[in-house]
């Protein structure tokens, strides 16, 4: 008997090898998504902390006033400008997690291909090795 050999083993490795790349790329993008979202609490926090330094003064000059205001307006256009830039993280990670389901896909149909073949072999293998102890006990009988 024939030892078993999937013929779509080179086929299988290659789409093993695609799926564990996309799924690096997609734990890649996903951290990008966590540094957007922590550059934006990051802003947050600044912003609240100089409010509450300056807003805990006994005399706030109107210079200040004007400064805080100047950077009200510089920090909301940095915060939508970190919101724009993590939907687009979102988008991007997203559609990694679909060819990260995509290639798993198509490792565990390679997979059941591979499992079945398997089990086709080793009936087929079990039958001929029956066959043959058939064969051998009935050419133990005596010959009339």
């Amino acid at each position: 008997m024939q030892r078993f050999r999937f013929r779509l083993d080179r086929v299988l490795e290659w789409c093993r090898k695609e799926y564990r790349i996309e799924e690096t790329r997609m734990v890649a993008c996903s951290a990008l998504v966590h540094a957007t979202e922590q550059k934006m609490e990051r802003l947050r926090a600044e912003g609240a902390s100089i409010e509450r330094e300056l807003l805990g003064r006994s005399a706030i000059p109107a210079a200040d006033f004007l400064n805080l205001s100047r950077y009200r307006l510089r920090a909301a256009k940095e915060h939508i400008e970190l919101v724009e830039e993590r939907r687009q993280r979102l988008q991007a990670a997203a559609e990694r997690r679909m060819r990260v389901q995509q290639a798993q896909q198509r490792v565990r149909l390679l997979e059941k291909m591979r499992e079945r073949r398997l089990e086709e072999h080793t009936a087929a293998a079990n039958h001929e090795l029956e066959s043959l102890a058939a064969e051998a006990y009935l050419a133990r009988w005596p010959q009339r």
